[in-house]
């Protein structure tokens, strides 16, 4: 298992959930996007996370998701599913459910609003690991579970079977850095879009981007350029899904990839409640913020 690193690598959307005018999960529009994010260049897909609202979604929807993305994604590009749940049990039921589908890997959040010390993490994921064959990814997003994973804990982690990768959203590059030179046999992705190309040049193997949903072609040249040795571009590009970060982030928290969207032309819905879309005056300022650089 621990032998899968090639076969995950490059830039992972962090795919949004498309919702209709009902705040309803919309699976056409799903497969539209997947369709999208795949012409786009990505090289894989990374379902149900932050960017996906699932914490909002129920069991069922997650499975419903899952089941018709991994069905119309079909094999082109790798799927990572997300469980984004905060219980083992209900982890372990959702993880099966994804492989049983036909899922490349699961992606596993450290549990969010309880404290969860060294031996709580390390009893959830030998659990998981032990329910399933899959892949699984540890996703760390410090600022939103409350819960650090720090350098010690993750090479106890790295030690279990089946655990063959992380996703580093704390945006604290020293700490990423670390964790891909200490758990080298671990596939290590970043999950701050101002920061791939710095992933990148230290070491890991990828990034799970927000604005390669809105950009995938954009985003994902920074990899190759960066993979053909090209520093000067890929470095330019970054700077470029820099500014278009910031743009996002004008709004109320997780709209912006919606709302560019629609703006490029795609309208895939809102954010469901209790999030809260761009305002009809933070839509005219994004529109400005893209055009001026030259993304619209």
């Amino acid at each position: 298992m621990k032998g899968t690193k090639g076969s995950f690598k490059g830039i992972y959307p962090a795919a949004i959930t498309p919702f209709d005018e009902s705040e309803e999960v919309d699976i056409s529009r799903l497969e539209d996007f997947l369709d999208f994010l795949i012409e786009g260049g990505v090289h894989g897909i990374y379902l149900l996370g932050t960017n996906g609202e699932a914490p909002l979604l129920t069991m069922d929807e997650k499975k419903r998701i899952i089941g018709s993305a991994v069905d119309h994604v079909g094999g082109r590009v790798p799927l990572i599913a997300g469980t984004m749940c905060n219980d083992t049990k209900g982890t372990i039921e959702l993880a099966r459910y994804a492989e049983d589908e036909g899922a490349d890997a699961v992606h596993v959040i450290v549990p969010y609003f309880f404290p969860s010390p060294k031996r709580s993490l390390v009893k959830h994921f030998k659990s998981i690991s032990e329910n399933i064959d899959l892949p699984i990814f540890i996703y760390s997003i410090p600022q939103r579970t409350g819960n650090r994973l720090d350098i010690e804990t993750l090479k106890t982690l790295s030690e279990i079977d089946k655990v063959v990768g992380f996703k580093d959203s704390s945006g604290d590059l020293e700490s990423f850095y670390s964790a891909s030179v200490d758990t080298r046999d671990l596939i290590s992705f970043g999950g701050n879009d101002s920061l791939i190309y710095s992933y990148l040049s230290l070491g890991g193997d990828g990034a799970v981007t927000a604005v390669g949903n809105v950009f995938p072609e954009l985003v994902s040249s920074i990899y190759e350029h960066h993979q053909r040795g090209d520093h000067i571009r890929a470095k330019e590009l970054q700077d470029k899904v820099l500014h278009i970060t910031q743009a996002l982030k004008k709004g109320p928290y997780l709209s912006g990839v919606k709302a560019a969207l629609k703006l490029r032309g795609m309208d895939f819905g809102d954010v469901r409640s209790p999030l809260l879309p761009f305002s009809r005056g933070e839509m005219k300022k994004l529109k400005a913020d893209l055009e001026r650089l030259n993304m619209l």
